[in-house]
């Protein structure tokens, strides 16, 4: 019965993760190998999409932490 927990933290770990890289990626490609192109759209993404990267991969370790709890409570 734990299965839907596990898979549910996975999913939310993925989004957030590939929020993150969507949101962070682009300002380090344009800090480090663009130096003289218009920072406004990395910039934007930054503040925009990384903060709900970072709620997405918390709520995903916060889902893995209960299908723990509730594995190992199923086993004792």
């Amino acid at each position: 019965m734990n299965a839907p927990a596990f898979f549910w933290a996975k999913i939310w770990l993925r989004l957030g993760a590939v929020l993150l890289v969507v949101g962070i990626g682009p300002l380090l490609v344009q800090q480090f190998v663009l130096t003289d192109i218009n920072p406004i759209i990395p910039t934007l993404l930054t503040v925009s999409v990384a903060p709900l990267g970072a709620i997405c991969l918390a709520v995903g370790i916060i889902l893995v932490l209960v299908a723990w709890v509730r594995r190992r409570r199923e086993s004792s």
